[in-house]
């Protein structure tokens, strides 16, 4: 097929497509032919896939208000200051580009501050905002532009980063999210200074990528992104600390002008949680760790590729906490390798949770350690939970 038979059947499904949705959506929207083209790229020119996909989309937009986000929605002052989200400018062709410094994202610090679905509303209007810049420059450059790029910096990402269960559910809600309302729209996502503990993330999250995502990301370790960076962006755009030219008036490289660098979460903005609702949750068990003792909960993992998931409340003091890849027989348990390494846990203010996506089948031990403490037993509710490949898809798919 030529490039002119390829365009003229793109605009004969464009144009079933439009007149299927005839009186169902705005007239701007009508009229953006871009937008009947991605959706119809997300389902690979399917048309009943793709209208079901865009009918999804437009009730989405209805539910969540997003069509005056941009005016009606004030984030808190914590998701403002501490977000790490910002916006760069554009790149050699015109394309916005944004930033966010994941790695320095205090996840617990905000998930006692605000709920998931205000994170979520946060990262829509940052979206929102692209979609604006995107129109104006298609006016300013006389074509149509639609796509935009994203940098992740995963610099002091941490174990405790790369496992928090609440952290990796926001992530995959929040692609999930994008692919079903912002189809085709990534021109490239760079993944940059991603270490040992990103893949342990990274193995949980990228089976809920669409192909087309997917493909369109390059992961970097600690080199090789700065030169990547300033031949597909430019250096002028690029602030110093990502190998650009620009800086803050007063010579500042980091450019705390206009670049979000998060932080710790001050403990002013944590709210207050009902510990008590925690205990009454479906399928949270409760333990007794006697003082100067351990307990083990075993659990068995028959498919490679499962996660397993934990959640767990404290209430008196803190405990030692660790998953071990072992065997246990008869009670006895000899400890192998060291999955999740031990670490004190309080949750004064949040419970503790946790995913990991466990490579390889056999049991696993998820230990709560009181060995430390001479006087005190600790009384623990929990819940604990292998979630097989296939409930995984299950999940995804709804």
């Amino acid at each position: 097929m030529t490039q002119g038979d390829s365009i003229a059947e793109d605009a004969r499904y464009i144009q079933e497509f439009r007149r299927r949705m005839k009186g169902r959506m705005s007239d701007e929207m009508y009229r953006d032919d871009s937008l009947f083209q991605r959706f119809l790229r997300a389902r690979s020119y399917n048309l009943d896939a793709a209208e079901d996909m865009l009918l999804k989309h437009l009730h989405w937009r209805k539910v969540n208000k997003v069509d005056t986000i941009l005016t009606e929605y004030k984030p808190s002052e914590v998701l403002e200051k501490y977000m790490a989200m910002s916006s760069l400018g554009f790149d050699k062709e015109g394309f916005p580009v944004s930033y966010c410094e994941y790695g320095n994202i205090d996840t617990k610090g905000l998930a006692k501050c605000v709920k998931k679905t205000e994170i979520t509303t946060f990262i829509m209007r940052h979206l929102e905002n692209d979609v604006q810049s995107l129109k104006k420059q298609s006016e300013k450059f006389g074509k149509k532009l639609d796509r935009w790029s994203y940098i992740f910096n995963y610099e002091n990402f941490t174990f405790a980063n790369a496992t928090d269960k609440l952290s990796i559910e926001v992530l995959i809600n929040l692609i999930k999210m994008y692919d079903a309302n912002y189809p085709e729209r990534l021109k490239t996502g760079y993944l940059i200074n991603a270490s040992f503990y990103f893949t342990i993330c990274w193995a949980v999250i990228k089976p809920f990528l669409s192909p087309a995502t997917y493909n369109k990301i390059k992961i970097f370790g600690k080199d090789g992104w700065q030169e990547e960076l300033r031949k597909d962006i430019g250096a002028d755009t690029l602030p110093a600390f990502l190998g650009g030219n620009r800086t803050d008036p007063d010579g500042d490289p980091m450019c705390h002008s206009f670049i979000r660098h998060g932080g710790i979460v001050p403990e002013r903005y944590f709210v207050h949680r009902d510990r008590k609702s925690f205990s009454k949750l479906p399928g949270v068990k409760r333990l007794v760790v006697n003082r100067r003792s351990k307990v083990n909960i075993e659990l068995e993992v028959n498919q490679p590729g499962s996660n397993i998931e934990w959640d767990f409340d404290i209430k008196n003091r803190d405990i030692g906490f660790s998953l071990y890849y072992g065997k246990s027989e008869d009670g006895d348990f000899e400890e192998g390798e060291e999955v999740v390494p031990k670490q004190r846990i309080d949750t004064l203010v949040q419970s503790e949770s946790g995913i990991v996506k466990c490579e390889k089948p056999g049991i696993y031990i998820l230990q709560f350690d009181n060995s430390f403490s001479w006087l005190h037993n600790k009384i623990i509710y929990y819940f604990a939970n292998v979630v097989t490949p296939s409930d995984i898809i299950e999940e995804d798919e709804e």
